[in-house]
């Protein structure tokens, strides 16, 4: 197996393990808030892609700097477990900073996010994590659409609708026009990602992630 071919397995290998970790995450949640270093986790992932959205490869790299200092502080109070696949992750960022490889970064660092959103699952949140999810999966059909990865467009399209489908209702009771916003734009999505528009799914999923932010302002 070749040098390229194993660093594919590990980066797989550590996304399943986050992937279950986030499943697990939901079991119950943990007394009191989430930790500091966690909460500068998701900020440092999030403005990360922003940077790079706007290919200011200065500021990521500034921002993935504060990211591995805040590791040290994550495993502090993260069992070990969750966080080794979460190190491969951040590792393979570094990499790929380092190469100013745009797309595989914006992924890498959604799959912090990921991460992050299903490590804050265990606490005693306000908002949902399914909101959280909302966010990672829009991005997720972004970067998908515009690397030509349909199929995982598609995918993240049916979590965008399976996540919202956990919320909808308090939505609607909250702010009926939003939640009709959002429905609305969920199938437009589907479109577009039919329609294999990555100019549209840009379009539609960057409105979808705005209106996110609101729905998170409901709780």
């Amino acid at each position: 197996m070749r040098v390229q071919q194993i660093g594919v397995v590990i980066l797989a290998t550590a996304v399943a393990a986050i992937a279950l970790a986030a499943t697990a995450a939901v079991d119950g949640p943990q007394a009191g808030a989430p930790p500091r270093a966690l909460v500068v986790a998701e900020g440092l992932a999030e403005d990360i892609q922003a940077d790079l959205d706007a290919r200011n490869w200065t500021m990521a790299r500034t921002r993935l700097a504060e990211l591995q200092k805040n590791r040290v502080a994550l495993q502090r109070v993260l069992p070990a477990g969750e966080t080794a696949g979460y190190g491969v992750v951040l590792d393979s960022l570094i990499s790929q900073l380092g190469r100013q490889e745009r797309p595989a970064a914006l992924q890498s660092a959604n799959r912090l996010s990921r991460a992050i959103v299903g490590f804050m699952a265990k606490y005693d949140m306000t908002v949902p994590a399914q909101v959280g999810y909302l966010d990672v999966a829009g991005r997720d059909a972004i970067y998908a659409a515009e690397t030509g990865r349909w199929p995982d467009a598609s995918t993240a399209a049916a979590e965008l609708r399976a996540n919202y489908a956990g919320v909808g209702t308090h939505v609607a009771g909250k702010d009926s026009a939003l939640d009709r916003r959002v429905r609305q734009r969920l199938s437009q999505l589907d479109r577009a990602v039919a329609a294999k528009s990555a100019a549209r799914v840009r379009a539609i999923a960057t409105a979808l992630l705005e209106d996110v932010d609101l729905v998170e302002r409901t709780y």
